[in-house]
């Protein structure tokens, strides 16, 4: 065990971060000393601003120091490891001893180093456990983050030495945030830390996974992260490279979750819509889905999983519109999507069609629920649209006028609801009311039926429905099909007959006698009662004459017969047959002759109501006859009238002349493949209407009823290029007339053409079959419009053809017709060949970059046959795509710019024609980056230069280094690694110049090469050390360079400490230089200086600079000269028993703090306390009252202090229980009291006021008589008690004092006397006595009771008052008293006396005198 003794403020100086480097290897014992300090360094540790070595040696008793010439030659710490864990404490001594007081430090030197690695990181191979020996742990702290540094552990002999190169660690980046987010990128920005920094690397993880791992320059601040997955978390991490080491800042950043798109909506009914959306892509936590009105009015709010993918929207209003907003949630972040939705229309409710009063229909409706824009009515007959009509939102019916309907037909109306775009609607059917019949007359009649023969109106109908009446009675009634035009009423009453009436005659009458007679013969009798007025007369021949005889029958009695003529009507025609032969100019009537009796016939040919022919035939004529010129399709009236005498019977009947055929009939296709339009010109003549048949192959497959007012109609669903047979009917009530011709549909095209397998000469079309009949294809190719080859015809079973012989990349227009009949349709297609693609396609370096950028040169040359432009595409060899340019078409060669250099890529290059692409590939390989910040630092040697540089970016196989000195001449030629950033070149030259030339190397391609030029370094002093120090000067020594050194330049700076005063020191950086204060030049030879002048307690940095053909090494130490005591310094108590407060004024000089010391004057530190430097003042408390104590207050900077003390005494406690008493005499007290308590103290002091001169006799310490007191006179006495003083030492203090007030006795009264005045009145006068006093008060009263009668109150110099108002002869007493201080004393002088009476006055030693 080595124990050493060294001052207690040494020890402070030896644990301050600011270390000077001192020599003590002299003081350190060298007895037993059997090996030398060889250095072993291992456990090379690198913080952020220090690096620790540990240091093995097998010697004993060694010291070390570690410096670096590139931390401005300051020396790190180089601690002994003790083996129980104890530290060793190393001295420095730069100044005098301090109080005294010595501490012992215990070095216990280590006899094994049991922990020591047998290898170390810097390659210092260790064999096994090292021997006995000593461990030592070297820190060298204030460094520059990231910064190389040249270390040299040192033996405090100077035998041994060892360098090394180490890095410190860099520091993190800060500020690291995201300052963009998109859902497949990040932006980050971040601020580089102090220090050096080669690169940034950003990575990017996804919990354990390493997604990105990207290289960054040092002077980059922000960075894009692209292709990243939406809504996903990620952990960026920052690190920082600089030396092989590494720091790293993290944070979690997330990218924006992606929307919800391909929205669609499903109209499931009016309130109800089913929304789907595709699933957004990444990451992502809930989906929320609002639903808000179009004015932003929110309706609800749901939250949905993730994978959700639809959602029923429902108690919606029909008819509106809602804003749907779909919100991805991923964490934080969230993103929207947002569609605008209708629900469809409700439809309207209770619709009725029925028919109007004014013949057409009405339809009525309920309005829908909800909302909606109009309304649109359709009337529909059958598949054909009969009326379309949009109404306004408020109508709530519509009438539909007769004129444009059909009556008796069934419609169906449709009312469609219209709301943005979404209908709804309802339908209904009804009939319009049927029209009446047309024409409707008697077509034959004979005795006992009847035919009934009318014209269809136009519409529709179910039945007809005939009624026959004879007045209002109803004879018959039938129903009959609608396809008929006739009904016979049958069994009816017949026409041979006659009707007698008569009125009865006068008188009495039993009955009537009715004879018949025709031609004088009776052919009827009948005798009718009295009660009959008529009779009739039936079984006749028609048109025949009779005579009907009348007698009136009375009792038995006739009358005289009375006769009446008559003829019965004659008899109609039967069998009546009108026919026009298939003329439409002519009619031939014929009949079977009438019964009875007939005189000829008449035939009348009507025109509606008019007459056109009138023909008679004699009864001997055959029955017929013919009419001509008549007018073709028209529907006459043959009406036949059997005349008998005057009397008729017509009978009527209808015929039609055979309807004219139409003229010039046409079937037109228009160009449409499914339809025909057939046109004709009308038909002469009248006509219902036009019938139009299409057939195929004898078969009807269309026709069409055309009102007689039109003369066209069209066909569709027709097939297409068929040839169909058309007539057009004419109609005329039944009969019919037609002309047929042909007609073609257009024909089809061919579908799905299309080309395949297109070549670079060639193009295959394609197409499926043409619908319909096809006689034959025809393809034709073209280009601008003009044939290229003749047209190829095909049959009608190809499907495709292949075209050669083609220009490349040519575009062609491919025409396939379909031929049917004179008619053929084309089908069109541009179509175009692959381009050629381009030749002789080469990727080369491109020449006069940057060192940081690549660059590539594409050339190709042009292919055959057109193209529109190029597309070049450069890629890295894993495929991935960075450039993708046009290029026009003229041009050959493209550049390739800020790629990265050394890295092999592809080209790419598309020859575009249209769409189609040809292409051509090829790869090369960038020119390598040069490397950059190349520098050749002599590392603060003389005989090596270490060549680093940063490394280049892109992709690198190695490096060329070579050394060539100053005429050139190569020195060193050097392959190095790529993993390599330095090498060093030993055996040079102290401070000759070089230069450096290295390339970059890439798979055998070149970089510019980088140059750099470099001297070796003269040597720094050594052993620098400050041989004293005190509070104005200090001097220095050290051991001159080696080599070859001009001079040396001494420079003296302050160093500034900030504090927020100012003066408490705060280290920064050694490298901090500071104001210049001394600067002084010596020669080579010189190894020591002296500063003077300086300013106590201040920190100072001497710099010896050797300077060498104008290169320097300088080596550095701190020093601090001592600080300035404290002035004026004071330790007071105020007046306080228990504490002491210490004061002082600063020194001149700086100072960090000041440490107040209080001491018992026995020995013992009774409190202590550290100030900053700005406090003047401290308190102690807790102290005892009255005792003296010792402060002693020292002034510290740094390491360094000084110190100045002062006496101070704590007030004492004041004395208790102070008690008056009178003295043997009115003028004389005794005073006592008790002592303090507690505390110190030595006497007591007594004082009074008023401040008469009194006598004072001390009977013991605490009581006193005092004497020769004024009478009548208040005094006010204190006591306090006194500590220190006489032959103590420091000063004197006295308590609070006690106080006690005491009045003396006034003197007695003099000469008082009273006589009287009046019989009611009193006069009295007096001397005043010899004493203090205010005033008098002066009473009055009878003797004989005592009553008051008067009471006056006199000022002091008053000396005599009339007491009246009393009564004669009454004896009284008068009394004085003296009021001193506000209160009656007990010195009163009395008198008795009457008025009218003479009073003697007489003194009474109780003050009152009776007389």
């Amino acid at each position: 065990m080595l124990k050493c003794k060294v001052q207690s403020s040494l020890c402070c100086l030896c644990f301050t971060s600011l270390l000077l480097l001192l020599d003590l290897s002299a003081a350190a014992p060298s007895q037993g000393r059997s090996l030398t300090c060889n250095i072993s360094v291992s456990d090379p540790v690198s913080g952020l601003d220090s690096i620790s070595l540990t240091v093995f040696t097998p010697g004993r008793d060694c010291l070390f120091t570690l410096t670096s010439a590139d931390a401005g030659g300051d020396s790190g710490e180089c601690r002994r490891r003790g083996g129980g864990g104890d530290e060793e404490i190393e001295t420095n001594e730069i100044g005098g001893r301090g109080r005294g007081e010595d501490v012992e430090v215990e070095v216990e030197t280590v006899e094994t180093a049991a922990n020591y690695l047998g290898t170390n990181q810097l390659g210092v191979e260790d064999e096994g456990i090292k021997e006995a020996g000593e461990v030592f742990t070297c820190v060298l702290e204030h460094l520059e983050p990231g910064t190389a540094y040249q270390l040299q552990v040192q033996s405090r002999s100077g035998e041994e030495a060892t360098n090394i190169t180490l890095h410190t660690k860099p520091s993190a980046v800060s500020g690291l945030t995201v300052t963009s987010r998109t859902c497949s990128s990040l932006g980050l920005s971040w601020q580089a830390g102090p220090g050096r920094t080669e690169r940034f690397r950003l990575q990017l993880w996804n919990h354990a996974d390493l997604l990105r791992n990207e290289t960054l320059e040092s002077t980059a601040t922000q960075h894009t992260v692209l292709g990243l997955s939406p809504g996903r978390l990620y952990n960026v991490t920052m690190v920082t490279e600089a030396g092989g080491l590494q720091n790293m800042e993290t944070m979690e950043a997330q990218t924006v979750p992606a929307a919800a798109s391909n929205f669609t909506a499903d109209h499931r009914n009016s309130t109800a819509v089913l929304l789907s959306w595709q699933r957004p892509k990444g990451d992502l936590d809930a989906l929320t889905v609002a639903v808000s009105t179009s004015n932003g009015t929110s309706l609800w709010e749901t939250t949905l999983p993730p994978d959700a993918t639809e959602l029923v929207v429902d108690q919606l209003t029909p008819g509106s519109a809602y804003r749907v907003a779909v919100t991805s949630k991923s964490g934080k972040l969230t993103n929207q999507s947002e569609i605008t939705v209708r629900t469809a229309p409700a439809a309207p409710t209770l619709l009725s069609l029925t028919p109007a009063s004014s013949g057409g229909l009405l339809l009525s409706w309920t309005p829908p629920a909800g909302l909606w824009d109009n309304y649109t009515l359709l009337l529909l007959d059958g598949s054909q649209q009969v009326v379309s009509a949009a109404l306004d939102r408020e109508a709530a019916n519509y009438s539909f006028a007769g004129t444009e309907l059909t009556p008796g037909r069934l419609f169906r109306a449709v009312l469609r609801v219209e709301s943005g775009g979404l209908t709804a609607e309802s339908s209904c059917d009804g009939a319009t009311a049927p029209a009446a019949v047309l024409d409707l007359h008697i077509r034959h009649s004979d005795e006992t039926s009847l035919s009934a023969m009318w014209s269809d109106a136009p519409g529709s109908r179910d039945s007809y429905f005939l009624t026959i009446r004879h007045g209002n009675h109803t004879e018959a009634t039938r129903e009959v099909e609608p396809n008929m035009r006739e009904c016979t009423f049958n069994v009816l009453t017949p026409g041979r007959r006659l009707r007698a009436s008569w009125s009865k005659p006068f008188g009495d009458v039993d009955s009537y006698t009715l004879t018949l007679l025709q031609d004088s013969v009776v052919v009827q009798n009948y005798s009718v009662p009295v009660q009959s007025s008529s009779l009739l007369l039936t079984g006749l021949t028609p048109g025949a004459l009779y005579r009907l005889q009348a007698i009136t029958v009375s009792g038995g009695l006739q009358s005289k017969p009375t006769s009446l003529k008559g003829r019965t009507a004659p008899a109609a025609v039967t069998e009546v047959t009108v026919a026009n032969s298939g003329r439409s100019d002519a009619l031939r009537v014929s009949w079977h002759p009438a019964v009875g009796v007939v005189d000829s016939y008449q035939v009348r040919l009507q025109d509606k109501s008019q007459t056109v022919h009138t023909l008679t035939v004699s009864r001997s004529s055959p029955p017929e006859c013919s009419f001509s010129s008549l007018v073709a399709g028209r529907l006459y009236s043959v009406v036949i009238v059997t005349r008998s005498d005057s009397l008729e019977n017509a009978t009527t009947i209808q015929a039609r002349t055979q309807p004219a055929t139409v003229e010039n009939p046409s079937a037109v296709h228009s160009a449409r493949d499914d339809f025909l339009k057939v046109s004709w010109r009308h038909a002469d003549g009248d006509l219902d209407r036009y019938v139009v048949l299409i057939r195929y192959n004898h078969r009807v497959l269309q026709n069409k009823s055309i009102s007689g007012g039109h003369n066209e109609c069209s066909f569709t669903h027709l097939t297409p290029g068929r040839l169909y047979t058309v007539t057009v009917e004419t109609w005329s009530g039944d009969y019919v007339s037609s002309v047929s011709f042909e007609g073609r549909t257009f024909p089809g095209a061919v579908g799905n053409l299309s080309l395949g397998n297109a070549g670079t000469g060639e193009l295959n079309v394609t197409w499926s079959p043409a619908p319909g009949d096809v006689e034959h294809y025809e393809v034709t190719l073209l280009f601008n419009d003009t044939r290229v080859f003749p047209p190829v015809s095909l049959t009608n079973e190809v499907r495709h053809h292949r075209l050669t012989s083609l220009t490349p990349g040519r575009l062609y227009k491919i025409v396939v017709s379909t031929f049917s009949g004179p008619n053929q349709r084309a089908e069109r297609i541009e179509g175009r060949t692959v381009p050629s693609a381009v030749g002789n396609l080469r990727l080369d370096p491109r020449p006069g970059l940057t060192d940081s950028v690549g660059g590539l040169l594409a050339s190709w040359t042009p292919g055959d046959g057109d193209l529109d432009m190029y597309v070049a595409s450069l890629s890295t060899m894993d495929g991935a795509a960075l450039d993708t340019r046009p290029v026009p078409k003229h041009v050959t060669s493209l550049e390739f710019l800020d790629l990265v250099p050394g890295n092999t890529y592809t080209i790419t290059v598309q020859s575009l024609s249209g769409k189609l692409i040809n292409k051509n590939t090829a790869t090369g390989r960038t020119a390598p980056a040069r490397v950059t910040a190349l520098q050749a630092d002599n590392d603060h040697t003389t005989h090596s230069l270490t060549v680093s540089w940063e490394r280049p970016v892109g992709v690198y196989d190695g490096y060329r280094l070579q050394l060539l000195d100053e005429a050139g001449v190569l020195q060193a030629n050097r392959s190095v690694s790529a993993e390599s950033r330095s090498e060093r070149l030993e055996g040079l030259t102290s401070g000759k110049w070089y230069r450096v030339r290295v390339v970059t190397l890439s798979g055998g391609v070149l970089s510019p090469e980088a140059t750099a030029e470099g001297q070796t370094r003269p040597a720094a002093v050594s052993n620098l050390t400050v041989a004293s120090v005190n509070t104005s000067s200090v001097s220095f020594s050290w051991r001159p360079s080696d080599g070859h050194v001009d001079n040396y330049e001494l420079s003296l700076y302050s160093v500034a400490e900030e504090t927020t005063n100012q003066r408490s020191r705060k280290e920064h950086h050694h490298h901090q230089t500071g104001e210049l204060v001394d600067l002084q030049k010596v020669g080579p030879a010189a190894d020591r200086c002296v500063f003077s002048g300086l300013r106590a307690g201040s920190l100072y940095r001497l710099q010896v600079v050797s300077w060498s053909r104008g290169m320097n090494s300088d080596s550095s130490v701190l020093v601090r000269t001592v600080p300035p005591s404290v002035s004026s310094l004071q330790v007071q108590s105020s007046g306080r028993t228990d504490r002491l407060t210490v004061s002082w004024t600063h020194g001149e000089g700086s100072w960090s703090s000041y440490e107040v010391v209080l001491y018992d004057l026995s020995g013992p530190t009774l409190g202590a306390q550290t100030l900053g430097a700005q406090h003047t003042s401290h308190m102690f408390s807790g102290l005892i009252p009255g005792r003296l104590y010792r402060s002693e207050v020292i002034t510290h900077s740094g390491e360094l202090t000084n110190n100045i003390s002062a006496y101070g005494r704590t007030t004492p406690e004041p004395p208790t229980h102070l008690s008056v008493k009178q003295g043997p005499t009115n003028d004389t007290i005794e005073l006592a009291w008790s002592g303090p308590a507690s505390g110190d103290y030595d006497t007591f002091s007594l004082q009074w006021t008023p401040p008469d001169q009194l006598s004072v006799t001390q009977t013991d310490l605490s009581s006193r008589v005092l004497g020769g007191m004024f009478p009548g006179r208040l005094y006010n006495f204190t006591v306090a008690t006194i500590s220190g003083g006489g032959a103590k030492v420091g000063p004197t203090v006295t308590s609070q004092p006690i106080q006690r007030s005491v009045r003396t006795s006034p003197s007695p009264l003099k000469s008082i006397h009273c006589f009287p005045l009046s019989s009611s009145s009193l006069s009295c006068s007096w001397s005043p006595p010899s004493s203090d006093f205010d005033s008098y008060e002066v009473e009055c009263r009878r003797h004989d009771n005592g009553e008051l009668t008067s009471a006056l109150r006199l000022a002091e110099g008053v000396t005599a008052v009339t007491l009246d108002h009393l009564e004669a002869y009454r004896k009284y007493s008068v009394t004085k008293l003296f009021i001193s201080g506000g209160s009656l004393e007990n010195r009163r002088g009395a008198l008795y006396g009457s008025p009218g009476t003479p009073v003697c006055v007489k003194r009474k030693t109780k003050n009152k005198i009776h007389v």
